[in-house]
């Protein structure tokens, strides 16, 4: 059994745990679901959300643009298998796709948009990166091999964004 939520990337001085988005816990009730992933330079967080956001409905994720003023990525990975990709950025513009279009077509998603990449790569502007064209297609592309989370990190890594910190071992 793969799992099953979301991770959640957005900038913010303030731990990303502490908005209310996530105070609440996850769709199963628990409030010990989130966690985080190492952080990225400039205050850019991940956050793993065992079991799904409890709301995580456009309404609310935009909650959170307008509270750090910062674009964000989220990401909904179904049993490790496919992951819905969506990102918005203070402009209101917002775009979504699929990881893995072979495994999201047996799962019944929709097709592909056209121009996925180029709305990607207007996002990352707005985040202030610069996305690499090939490294997104690719990603775009590309099937999970095992596992589609894998998938996000390497959608955030094309978009430009720095590696990520590992934790001081002190």
């Amino acid at each position: 059994m793969g799992f099953t939520g979301d991770f959640v990337l957005a900038r913010s001085d303030q731990p990303l745990r502490e908005f209310a988005l996530f105070a609440s816990g996850c769709t199963d009730g628990h409030l010990d679901c989130v966690s985080s992933c190492w952080p990225r330079p400039d205050g850019w967080q991940t956050l793993q959300v065992h079991h799904g956001v409890r709301d995580d409905s456009l309404a609310a994720f935009q909650g959170l643009v307008e509270a750090t003023g910062a674009p964000i990525l989220i990401a909904n990975v179904m049993d490790s298998d496919v992951c819905q990709v969506r990102g918005l950025d203070p402009s209101g513009a917002v775009w979504s796709t699929f990881l893995d279009p072979a495994m999201a077509a047996e799962y019944g998603a929709p097709e592909p948009a056209p121009g996925a990449a180029e709305h990607i790569q207007r996002w990352a502007a707005a985040a202030g990166f610069s996305a690499d064209p090939r490294a997104l297609a690719d990603v775009l592309a590309k099937r999970a091999h095992p596992f589609v989370e894998d998938l996000v990190f390497e959608l955030i890594d094309s978009c430009g964004f720095p590696p990520s910190i590992p934790d001081d071992p002190k």
